[in-house]
């Protein structure tokens, strides 16, 4: 384990730029400052740190890590992280109102933390911070984030020369089961549901489980701000991509899913799946898709990378295996796919 953690952090650190270097360096001297000396092998793993749910006073950051966590970040006014702002504003972990949740999403380490009190179109730089639980003094930083936040709320639309009230739907998406979870009376609670949009400035994300039973994910669309980090309008059909948080590899599940048509009044609908070759629903079946195949090809259900939109032929061992390469060949260079 030390020694991938160890071929990780070497590939990593290649590519990182001179600023990213210094933060990960000013980390590292805290804790050697703390009075502790820092074990570089055993420092927990920080990956998929990414901003979500920004809106003009607040943001969330999200990452997943290898051990179970209390998820923390530092917020700075500038770069070079000269002007720390934590104290100054409302920092909440996890669902609050969810403990459950929280919990099971700490023991997959899956991690979620809330910024709030902030000012709006005003940018700002924060980094994640993740502390072994077993070894205190060892503290993974994240490189540092840049998040500007919206621009303000925008209720109407000006569509066709009338303003229209803008009344985006809660999208409700069901994450994968594996066949382990069979008895579970809450399945997948925990997990994180990261919706994508091209027109989006940054992405939304909800966990599994809260304010809907499991093994679902509740996100409001409402939370997209699009161009000038206004309030993004959702009439139906905008393709996204549906990232899964499931914790246990590191790793995510892409789900690409198309809109459902609003009703232009609130309420709880599915995202559409599309033709099943065209993976990435770009109208085209092409190297993309074949790309995306790969990944999962002799993936089974009891796998923690499975995904189940691949198993292009109903069977009953539901394996990613030659027939469905077979039905994808026939499919492939097709350019009408509606």
């Amino acid at each position: 384990m030390k020694a991938r953690r160890m071929q990780r952090a070497a590939a990593g650190n290649s590519a990182l730029s001179l600023r990213q270097r210094f933060s990960l360096v000013l980390c590292v001297l805290f804790v050697s400052l703390a009075g502790s000396a820092v074990d570089l092998h055993a420092l927990p793993e920080t990956v998929s740190v990414r901003v979500t749910d920004v809106t003009p006073v607040s943001f969330s950051v999200i990452w997943m890590t290898d051990v179970a966590a209390d998820p923390e970040v530092e917020v700075y006014r500038d770069s070079a992280m000269q002007s720390r702002i934590t104290d100054q504003l409302a920092i909440t972990a996890m669902p609050s109102a969810s403990p459950e949740v929280a919990q099971a999403a700490k023991s997959r380490g899956i991690m979620k933390v809330r910024v709030a009190g902030l000012e709006p179109s005003t940018v700002y730089f924060v980094k994640t911070v993740t502390k072994d639980p077993a070894v205190p003094s060892n503290v993974a930083c994240s490189t540092v984030q840049t998040v500007t936040t919206a621009a303000g709320i925008m209720t109407y639309s000006g569509a066709g020369g009338t303003a229209r009230p803008i009344a985006n739907d809660l999208l409700s998406f069901r994450t994968y089961l594996m066949p382990a979870s069979a008895g579970d009376a809450k399945p997948n609670l925990g997990q994180l549901v990261v919706l994508e949009e091209e027109g989006a400035a940054y992405p939304v994300s909800a966990f599994a489980g809260d304010r809907i039973n499991t093994p679902e994910g509740l996100i409001d669309l409402n939370n997209l701000f699009g161009p000038g980090y206004r309030s993004l309008p959702v009439a139906g059909g905008e393709k996204v991509v549906l990232r899964i948080y499931r914790g246990g590899t590191l790793s995510t599940l892409a789900h690409y899913r198309r809109l459902a048509t609003s009703t232009g009044m609130t309420y709880v609908a599915e995202p559409a799946k599309g033709f099943f070759a065209d993976i990435n629903l770009d109208g085209r079946v092409d190297d993309q898709d074949f790309v995306e195949f790969r990944k999962q090809y002799r993936t089974s259900p009891d796998s923690l990378s499975y995904n189940p939109d691949f198993n292009f032929v109903e069977d009953p061992e539901g394996k990613v295996d030659a027939r469905e390469f077979s039905r994808f060949v026939k499919e492939y260079g097709r350019t009408d796919v509606k």
